[in-house]
């Protein structure tokens, strides 16, 4: 069947180590792709204004599945937006905030939130995924009226035992899955990837078979499992690769952009 919709992740797959891409081979299959009337989709665990920064030229064109699912919007419009109760927001706010060793940003439609007493250099790498990040001494600075994710940022060692413990603790409200870069984000059950990409597929009246994607992360396999076509990154982990049509190039290699300029421009 013909592609006729493209969603690709962003760190690890999309941008280089070094947080880049290559605009001017952007642009070049961009434009391939809108001649040939595909749709892309920027579909990330990360913050929607940060993604949008990343293409501003073109951002408003575009549809973004954003916040691992939490928050999906088509060339402007918003779809789909998620919310935790005002309660299951602070139980979880109060349980990260007593982790050892963890630090955390807490997500929402208008920003992202991080503690004041968190480290500065974890405050500065978190200004690199959120374009909006106000600081907060207490969860009741947080006036925005929709809170959906969780990022936390935890100690390798420690990723699987605390994704275990969140798990079981907040069942049915709350689960966690691997984001890369030693985070794990806290997402509403049934809110990731793949449900931000059914609803711009039921919006575009396109069948799953028609959609494409590309990915290096844990956070990225429902949308594998969605798509007639998966594309994993050569850095991504072996169970990942496994779960992909296809293993491309690695991100630093720009390889999702040299596959759609094979397949769109070529």
């Amino acid at each position: 069947m013909t592609i006729r919709a493209v969603a690709t992740d962003i760190d690890g797959t999309f941008l280089t180590n070094q947080r880049g891409y290559d605009h001017r081979l952007f642009h070049q299959v961009y434009q391939a792709l809108v001649k040939q009337n595909v749709r892309l989709i920027v579909a990330s665990g990360d913050q929607y204004y940060f993604l949008r920064s990343l293409f501003p030229k073109v951002a408003d064109q575009l549809a973004f599945v954003a916040e691992n699912g939490a928050l999906t919007i088509d060339r402007g419009v918003e779809v789909h937006c998620g919310r935790l109760t005002r309660k299951n927001a602070y139980d979880i706010w109060q349980y990260v905030d007593y982790l050892s060793g963890v630090n955390y940003v807490i997500c929402g439609r208008h920003s992202a939130y991080v503690m004041s007493t968190a480290p500065q250099a974890f405050k500065q790498e978190m200004h690199q995924f959120y374009a909006r990040c106000r600081e907060i001494n207490d969860f009741t600075d947080i006036h925005d009226d929709l809170i959906f994710k969780f990022a936390l940022g935890v100690p390798g060692n420690q990723m699987r035992a605390i994704a275990h413990d969140i798990d079981t603790r907040f069942a049915g409200v709350i689960r966690a899955t691997a984001s890369g870069y030693g985070v794990i984000d806290l997402i509403i059950p049934g809110l990731d990837k793949s449900y931000g990409l059914k609803l711009l597929l039921d919006r575009w009246q396109l069948a799953p078979q028609e959609l494409a994607v590309f990915g290096d992360g844990e956070n990225d396999l429902e949308m594998f499992n969605l798509a007639g076509i998966s594309y994993a990154m050569g850095n991504a982990p072996t169970n990942v690769q496994a779960a992909a049509t296809q293993v491309i190039g690695t991100n630093n290699e720009q390889a999702v952009l040299h596959q759609l300029a094979k397949l769109f421009v070529e």
